[in-house]
């Protein structure tokens, strides 16, 4: 994707980064193009944020913030002046987000080889504590951010993108509707089937894993006197 380029040479005559956003925004619309890389530069980390919350490699962050930025300068007429231009900019990263996850919808089913022995042993102990609990230790919360994280990779695009604005981002089930155009109570059932499908998915891994164990067990021996068993039993068959 290419980088925005600037529709002007000449500089604003004044500091435009002391200039509210709505009047950024008329100027950017007037054609002035430092005005437009103004307002990328104020809202650039909230928008790479987002996309950090949904994807881990940095080249689709990448793509995913220019090409928010990108839609944005082209629908900035669409802007309603006196909202708020960063809750603008979040949605339309949101959508972008999740456009990306449903074009990467194929996935296979998750095994126990996608997570480190350590990340197992931490399911083991800590089973269905997905969410960063405020209450556990530090190391244990960076173990559950980075399980919740594979997890999440592993669900659908709707059922992963509301449990990203509900717990990562902290949007209110209000705001989540009106960034994906979704009604409230939708919301609701898809954050509660959301939960529930990240709870079967720890099941089956906890399940996968134990099997697992079972199987790395060595075979339980004979009795001792099994052998003479069978002889007798022979001896006996014979007499008949």
């Amino acid at each position: 994707m290419t980088k925005i380029a600037s529709t002007t040479t000449v500089p604003l005559a004044f500091d435009s980064l002391e200039l509210p956003d709505d009047r950024l925004v008329e100027l950017s619309l007037q054609g002035d193009g430092y005005a437009f890389e103004n307002l990328v530069g104020r809202y650039k980390r909230r928008v790479f944020a987002i996309a950090r919350h949904f994807f881990r490699q940095p080249e689709t962050v990448e793509d995913i913030a220019q090409e928010t930025f990108t839609k944005a300068f082209f629908a900035l007429h669409s802007y309603q002046r006196g909202a708020s231009l960063e809750y603008w900019l979040a949605r339309i990263a949101v959508n972008n987000c999740y456009d990306e996850l449903r074009r990467r919808k194929s996935r296979g089913e998750m095994t126990v080889s996608d997570l480190t022995d350590d990340e197992v042993n931490w399911i083991d102990n800590k089973l269905f504590q997905v969410s960063v609990n405020r209450h556990i230790q530090i190391g244990e919360r960076e173990m559950a951010s980075e399980i919740t994280r594979k997890l999440l990779d592993k669900l659908s695009p709707e059922d992963r993108t509301i449990l990203i604005l509900l717990h990562a981002e902290e949007y209110s089930v209000a705001e989540i509707a009106k960034l994906i155009g979704w009604s409230e109570a939708k919301v609701k059932i898809r954050a509660f089937r959301a939960r529930h499908a990240m709870r079967k998915l720890l099941l089956r891994l906890q399940l996968a894993e134990q099997r697992k164990i079972i199987m790395r067990q060595p075979p339980l021996p004979l009795p001792h006197n099994r052998s003479c068993y069978y002889e007798e039993t022979d001896l006996a068959n014979r007499d008949r």
